[in-house]
């Protein structure tokens, strides 16, 4: 893994983090290529719409990169 790859995986981590508050659970961010691959678990689909859209913050006008979402959403009892 390159610099390059770790700085754009924290960076989008960090933006996930702020625009959900931290509340996706086992967030895991691989950047791969022209491939972002994020997985986790969230209580709701709304916080896995605000974790695709930090993750769009992150990589800027860069649209060109695929986004690979795996996030569960698991509600709590």
């Amino acid at each position: 893994m390159t610099i390059v790859q770790r700085t754009l995986e924290e960076t989008i981590k960090d933006r996930i983090v702020q625009r959900t508050g931290g509340k996706i659970e086992l967030l895991q961010v691989k950047a791969e290529c022209d491939r972002v691959v994020i997985c986790g678990s969230a209580p709701s689909y709304y916080l896995k719409q605000l974790a695709l859209q930090g993750a769009r913050d992150a990589l800027g006008g860069t649209f060109a990169t695929q986004i690979e979402l795996n996030i569960e959403v698991s509600s709590s009892p």
